[in-house]
């Protein structure tokens, strides 16, 4: 099992649509079985995306090392299980009322998309073994 993205799916995630990060970072976070953010010592870290907190979220490693930048600097990348991002992550921030925000681009937000959502479409997709966007 390879933890990088090959260098051509590098290169197109800038120019990805939200709905194309949202496939991506499925995709992948399917194939690894982990989930990465940034910490600050044990913590995910959240942020501010207008008038809403967010939970940034990305598939690979080298993804959220390239985002400890400017005021994430001093943060650390850490990933969980799937199980435990499904299970304890997504549930934590839906009873905080926190949107996953998957890879935030440097131009701005990354996908938003409520907890629930992300889990019921995590969930159908281990189910069933094939992964669908539809409610």
């Amino acid at each position: 099992m390879r933890y990088e993205p090959y260098q051509d799916e590098y290169a197109a995630v800038p120019t990805m649509t939200d709905e194309e990060l949202l496939e991506y970072f499925l995709y992948r976070i399917l194939e690894t079985d982990e989930v990465w953010g940034l910490k600050d010592g044990p913590q995910w870290i959240t942020r501010t995306v207008g008038a809403q907190t967010t939970l940034p979220v990305w598939p690979f490693k080298r993804f959220a090392d390239e985002a400890a930048v400017g005021d994430w600097q001093h943060l650390k990348p850490g990933a969980d299980s799937m199980e435990f991002f499904i299970y304890r992550t997504l549930n934590k921030q839906a009873q905080q009322g926190v949107l996953i925000e998957i890879m935030p681009r440097t131009s701005g937000a990354g996908c938003l998309i409520s907890p629930q959502r992300l889990l019921t479409i995590l969930e159908g997709t281990m189910h069933s073994g094939e992964y669908t966007l539809e409610d």
